[in-house]
Formats: C-alpha cells, sequence, structure tokens
C-alpha cells in the first residue's frame, strides 16, 4: 500500500473524532452575517508521516540506565517496584521499598509498547503486535525471553489502525515539516485536516495537531486504566474491539486460547473475583471466567458515547464517564461528565442504580468503602461509598494543585500517576492524608 493510501486510512479513523468540531463549523458558518466578501484565514501545520518496519522494531527492544520521561502513561505495582509506562516508548522501573524516596532502576525501551502485567518473575508488555516476556526474577537485571510475534492482530493509536499483515509499515509518528495559512471565503468550509500527495496538513489550532507528534496516550496491580491483567494461570488483555486470552501456565511461553471479538470501542479491563469488568465508548461488559479460556458474556450496561474506565466491589461496579479525552479531543459525541453507579449483584442483569455529575473524571480506585476519583486538573476526590444513594454527599476529601490521571490505592498507600509526575500519598488516616513523595514527570 503506497504512502497516499496510507495517509488516506489514517484521515479516515481521524475523521470519526472530529465529526462534532466539524459540525460545529458547518453551524458557525451557517449564521448570518457571513457573506462572499467575508474572508477566514487558517494556520495549518504540515506532517511528514514516519514510518518504520517491525523487523526493525524488533531490534530496538533494550533495558537501559534510568532515563527521562516523555510522557505519563499507566502504572502498575508489583511488589516493592513501581512501573511507569512512558506511552509507545518503554517501562520505567523504580525502587519503592521505601516509598518516601523511590529510585529509578532501569527504562526497558520497548518501541509501541501501551501495557504490562506481571506474574511471578515474568514481566508481560506489548510492543504494536507482539507479546513480549521479560525475565523479571532480578527487576536489577531485566532481559528479554520470549517474543510471540502477530499475537495482537492490529495495533491502534491516533495514527489510525494497523494490520500485523502490513507489518513492513507501521506509522509511527508525524513530524513537523511547516506552516501556511490558507484565506478563504466565509463561505467555504476551512476542514481541521487535509492531504496533498504524502503530507498532512492539520489546523494548527486542533487539538490533533497539538499531540499528533506524540505516542497515542496497570501477580501485580494495575490502575483503572488498564488493558493488561492476569488472573490467575491467564493474562487477559483487550485492544479496541478484541480480547485476547493467554495461558500462562508455562510463564515463559504464553499459549493464545481464545480471541473474543467485544465490538468497538474497547478501552480498559478490569478483574474482581471470577469476573472481568471491561470498560468501553460504548458501556460497561461483564464476562464470567469461570472457565478461563473461554470467558462468557454476562450482561452490559449501556452508556452514552464517552470515555470509560471502571471499578467493582462485591454488589456494585463504578463507572467514570468523561466527554474530553485528555488530548484536547472527545470521546463521542457528549459532554457528559459523571459517575454511574451500576447493580453487579446479578452479573447476568447488571442495572444503572445512579449517576453523579463530576468535573472531569478519568481513573478511579477502591478500597472497602472509599472511593477514589481522579479528575484531571481538578485533582483527586475521595468519597464515602457507604451508602451508593448519596456519594455526593459524602466527599471525604478534594485534593487539588496537581493533575491527576490514575490511581491505585494499596495497604493504605495511594499511587497517582498524571501530568507532574507520580504522586504516592499515606491514606491511612483519611482526615490527614500525607504526601510521601513525588516522581517528577521529567528526571
Amino acid at each position: 500500500m503506497n504512502n497516499s493510501l496510507k495517509t488516506m486510512a489514517f484521515l479516515k479513523t481521524i475523521a470519526i473524532y472530529i465529526g462534532i468540531v466539524i459540525g460545529g463549523i458547518v453551524i458557525l458558518f451557517s449564521l448570518p452575517g457571513c457573506t462572499d466578501s467575508c474572508t477566514t484565514t487558517t494556520t495549518y501545520i504540515s506532517y511528514n508521516p514516519i514510518y518504520a518496519s517491525m523487523a526493525k522494531l524488533r531490534t530496538q527492544v533494550d533495558v537501559l540506565p534510568p532515563q527521562p520521561r516523555e510522557s505519563q502513561g499507566k502504572i502498575y505495582v508489583f511488589g516493592e517496584y513501581l512501573l511507569l509506562s512512558d506511552p509507545g516508548k518503554g517501562i520505567h522501573i523504580f525502587n519503592n521499598s521505601d516509598n518516601t524516596n523511590p529510585t529509578a532502576i532501569s527504562f526497558i525501551n520497548i518501541p509501541g509498547n501501551v501495557d504490562m502485567a506481571v506474574r511471578g518473575n515474568k514481566l508481560y508488555a506489548d510492543s504494536y503486535f507482539d507479546l513480549l516476556v521479560f525475565d523479571f526474577l532480578d527487576p536489577t537485571n531485566i532481559s528479554l525471553s520470549n517474543r510471540v510475534e502477530n499475537t495482537f492482530s492490529t495495533y491502534n493509536n491516533q495514527f489510525g489502525s494497523w494490520s500485523a499483515a502490513d507489518a513492513d509499515r507501521v506509522l509511527i509518528e508525524l513530524e513537523e515539516v511547516d506552516m501556511i495559512e490558507i484565506t478563504n471565503n466565509c463561505t467555504t468550509r476551512s476542514n481541521q485536516i487535509f492531504f496533498e500527495g504524502d503530507m498532512v496538513f492539520m489546523d494548527a489550532s486542533s487539538s490533533f495537531a497539538k499531540s499528533a507528534s506524540q505516542p497515542a496516550p496497570t501477580t501485580g496491580v494495575g490502575g483503572s486504566m488498564a488493558r493488561f491483567t492476569i488472573v490467575n494461570n491467564y493474562l487477559y488483555t483487550v485492544d479496541d474491539n478484541l480480547m485476547h486470552v493467554f495461558d500462562i501456565t508455562s510463564p515463559n511461553n504464553p499459549d493464545q486460547k481464545t480471541t473474543i471479538n467485544l465490538g468497538w470501542g474497547i478501552e480498559t479491563i478490569f478483574p474482581f473475583k471470577n469476573n472481568l469488568f471491561i470498560g468501553s465508548t460504548s458501556g460497561m461488559h461483564i464476562y464470567n471466567i469461570d472457565n478461563p479460556e473461554d470467558p462468557q458474556f454476562m450482561s452490559i450496561s449501556v452508556h452514552v458515547t464517552t470515555c470509560d474506565p471502571v471499578v467493582a466491589n462485591d454488589n456494585y461496579a463504578f463507572v467514570t464517564l468523561r466527554a474530553e479525552n485528555g488530548s484536547g479531543g472527545w470521546c463521542g459525541n457528549t459532554f457528559t461528565n459523571q459517575l454511574d453507579v451500576i447493580d453487579i449483584s446479578d452479573v447476568s442483569n447488571s442495572k444503572l442504580l445512579y449517576e453523579f455529575t463530576m468535573t472531569s473524571p478519568y481513573g478511579l480506585g477502591i478500597d472497602g468503602n472509599t472511593l477514589f476519583i481522579t479528575e484531571g486538573d481538578a485533582g483527586l476526590k475521595i468519597f464515602d461509598i457507604t451508602d451508593v444513594s448519596k456519594i455526593d454527599e459524602n466527599l471525604i476529601q478534594h485534593m487539588t494543585g496537581f493533575n491527576a490521571f490514575d490511581v491505585i490505592p494499596i495497604n493504605g498507600t495511594l499511587i497517582l500517576t498524571g501530568n507532574d509526575g507520580l504522586y504516592q500519598f499515606d491514606y491511612s488516616n483519611l482526615n490527614e492524608i500525607k504526601m510521601l513523595s513525588l516522581i517528577p514527570a521529567t528526571l
């Protein structure tokens, strides 16, 4: 497939997410006052698509000394170690035996990495279409022990969806080339994105141009944004529309048992007891894993199109719905920002019980009757959920002054990641939460 066709595929994918913006532009230009004599000038940034082959990318996996972090990603806790992903780049490893002074150990360079999970002495991570297995027995001496090639049939990022069958050319970034200005009259609609030949042009004021050069933005414990999770001898992973089930009884040789089509817009996976709770842009799916090799669909709680991580306890699932996707773009055709409480006492018949208005909820974590919700630039909110019908009346703390993306509450320590870095708080006394440490966003 030539560059023009690749770029066309990319543009079609992006178009789905900018439909609401285009609609707004159409309405704007339909307002009275715009005549043929009126002109508008739009500044565009031109980009050169950069491709790489999987053969080359596979040679770049390496364990390096601690490196500067380019962006904040997924968090994962394994014993006294913290794993922090750098989306599309790899995984930073920290020794957290003293959580007041975590120390960087190494950086695993993994092109195309999004997620990770650890069981025993093995670390599992994705690299575009491949599943990698690392020897993690000694986290100070990590080594790649196996690679299962093309185990994921597609790789999805904001550049589009790519097939393992076309792995010789994967679009890995857009290189900024130049800025141009185009003047149109008021009756001519200005496109946010267009192309000429192999070049991509994006409106400089759009959220897509602002994030175009960045890779698409957790046995251990992952955060609510995780796409990898391990339950007993099985690794479950989700991508945009599939769930992959791997038997890891032989830890170094993952055996893919089942692939389940979940529909579109799949985002997160959360295990609780013998069920998997899967967040998507259209609803929360529940799959039972009494037969771990063959998860069985139990029910779905449908909601408006929006971003959707989930956590659960014995009787309820808690789902945050957010209109904005974190990069300035919409998660769907809605402005909904809320917390949903879903009755899962009968997982075959899940029911929405309550909705509570939020500011801009991202990840969430649960510890007993305490629910932690990250609110982006609005910080962290902590609720008592003893009475799920009155969560909005039982705010314990609203901590501000930092950006909050995802959380893991574990043994009285809250691990929180955001644009500022990775925070750790002692929440053993919810009325006097104390900050323990901060790993800054850049080392």
